[in-house]
């Protein structure tokens, strides 16, 4: 699974929405957000349901240590 870099744009018609770019993928935006706030809990969610998806995922800055 790869690490995602998340991006909160505030659109003209005054909402916001949050570019995801993940390697190996094409990038997506999820649009429909009123405020800022409920952009970045969006964020958090997402990030949390993407480590739920491979809990023995290896953050990219970390290595592994094999035991």
């Amino acid at each position: 699974m790869a690490d995602a870099i998340y991006r909160v744009v505030h659109l003209e018609d005054g909402d916001f929405s949050v570019e995801i770019t993940r390697t190996g993928a094409l990038p997506q935006t999820a649009v429909g957000f009123a405020t800022e706030a409920e952009a970045n809990g969006w964020i958090s969610q997402d990030k949390k349901l993407w480590q739920a998806a491979d809990p023995f995922r290896t953050p990219a800055n970390r290595k592994w240590r094999g035991f």
